[in-house]
């Protein structure tokens, strides 16, 4: 090995566990479901999306889909953006779906969340109140209170 010749390639890293099949994707195939019924060109955001939902949710999504859709009485896809409910019924048999299938991957487990709380901690009205009151006295401080200085070295605002 020379100083020139940097040596073996390290080995590639293992393809990221995204997207997951949740609602987001769910949204994200929704939409393009919507785009497609209009004018606008969507050829490359097309491929993307369903590149991305087969990886999600495994070939065969589409027709696992407009069953979910048919399942849960939406004619009108736009419901399931505007409806929190209808979204996560329409994931919830895709997730069967999955379940069944076994070119599928496995959908997420349920016992994973999303949560701006450590586990066993719920957030509970005491804490909604205080950041409330924290808020509205910050704003009554800002508005009686003079600025603060300028700080050399720092830019300004606006």
């Amino acid at each position: 090995m020379t100083d020139d010749d940097p040596g073996p390639l390290p080995a590639p890293l293992p393809a990221p566990p995204w997207p997951a099949p949740d609602l987001h994707t769910l949204r994200a195939v929704v939409e393009l479901d919507l785009a497609l019924d209009t004018d606008v060109r969507v050829d490359e955001a097309h491929a993307v999306v369903s590149d991305l939902a087969d990886r999600a949710f495994g070939t065969g999504w589409q027709a696992a889909y407009g069953a979910a859709l048919e399942a849960e009485g939406v004619t009108d896809p736009r419901r399931v953006l505007d409806h929190d409910h209808v979204a996560e019924g329409v994931l919830a048999r895709l997730h069967e779906w999955m379940r069944e299938d076994e070119a599928a991957p496995d959908p997420p487990g349920a016992e994973f969340v999303w949560s701006a709380y450590p586990p066993g901690v719920s957030p509970g009205r005491e804490r909604f109140r205080r950041a409330v009151r924290r808020r509205r006295r910050s704003a009554v401080v800002a508005a009686v209170h003079p600025r603060r200085p300028r700080v050399a070295g720092r830019r300004r605002r606006g």
